[in-house]
């Protein structure tokens, strides 16, 4: 923790930890490649919560499907492709006369 306050290499390990640190940070392409995981990272994030936010859509369109709302109040409130809510419509619907 000392070394963390002071950044003073005061032991082998914390001298063998600060040379490779140092060692990186100079290193242009090791830097470049880390810069390009760390952005990466962070759009795979994005890409993630997006597609949770439209399976979430999706999930309370299928409820509303199911509770008679119209397509139209579905599209606007949920910002679906009316295309999208009409094959979770058909989809819905299969799926009810399979269970019969």
């Amino acid at each position: 923790m000392k070394y963390f306050a002071t950044r003073n290499a005061d032991s082998r390990e914390t001298k063998t930890i600060n040379d490779q640190v140092s060692h990186y940070k100079a290193d242009t392409l090791i830097r470049n490649k880390y810069m390009t995981y760390e952005y990466d990272l962070h759009e795979s994030k994005e890409e993630g919560r997006a597609e949770g936010r439209t399976e979430e859509r999706r999930a309370m369109a299928a409820a509303m499907l199911a509770d008679g709302e119209p397509v139209e109040k579905i599209v606007k409130y949920l910002r679906l492709s009316e295309e999208e809510v009409l094959k979770l419509r058909e989809s819905s619907m299969e799926s009810a006369t399979k269970k019969f």
